[in-house]
């Protein structure tokens, strides 16, 4: 009588796991799924919704380096990134440009990631080389690579000092010359 209770009792857990398995499985779970473009317009305010920014970890810069990609590399809490993403946003999309990729460096600088170093280490030509001999990524900055090969650097406000403020230097003159040479920058790297 004991091996049948058991058995009974074994069948039974097997069935009531069987249900569960088919409730989890047949309920709907919100996600709260946020896509990229919905999290660049969050962190950066005066970018619209509508934008072409992906998220990328440093990984995937490093590997973008030795590809085809167009990476604009910055951080929110910088004031200066979120006018040049403004204007690189608008260009791209004028210009039929559907992806940027956006890397936020700033933890990976402080953290001196491994992989930060080694995108460093890429790009070592193009990054300014400061008094103790370091060089750093600086927001914001625009990297073009074709073919393996960077084309194009901009970090024209990465260093800007003083009283300027993001605002008053992005008048409408300088916003405009920006704009045209991002699709100038745009056309050369569809060809």
């Amino acid at each position: 009588m004991n091996k049948k209770v058991k058995r009974i009792l074994q069948g039974l857990l097997f069935i009531l796991i069987i249900v569960g398995f088919i409730y989890v499985g047949t309920r709907e779970f919100k996600t709260d799924v946020v896509v990229d473009n919905e999290r660049f317009d969050q962190e950066y305010q005066n970018v619209s919704k509508d934008n072409v920014f992906k998220y990328v970890n440093a990984v995937e810069v490093y590997t973008a380096l030795k590809e085809d990609a167009i990476i604009f590399m910055g951080y929110p809490s910088n004031e200066w990134s979120g006018y040049y993403a403004n204007i690189l946003n608008e260009a791209a999309k004028a210009s039929g440009i559907k992806e940027i990729l956006y890397y936020d460096f700033y933890t990976d600088r402080e953290n001196k990631n491994a992989t930060y170093q080694s995108i460093v280490l890429s790009l070592s030509n193009y990054l300014v080389t400061l008094d103790d001999g370091t060089q750093n990524l600086h927001a914001p900055t625009l990297v073009m690579v074709k073919d393996g090969n960077v084309f194009a650097f901009d970090n024209e406000t990465a260093f800007m000092k003083g009283n300027m403020k993001p605002e008053d230097y992005w008048n409408e003159y300088r916003t405009g010359l920006k704009y045209n040479t991002f699709e100038t920058m745009f056309k050369e790297y569809l060809e």
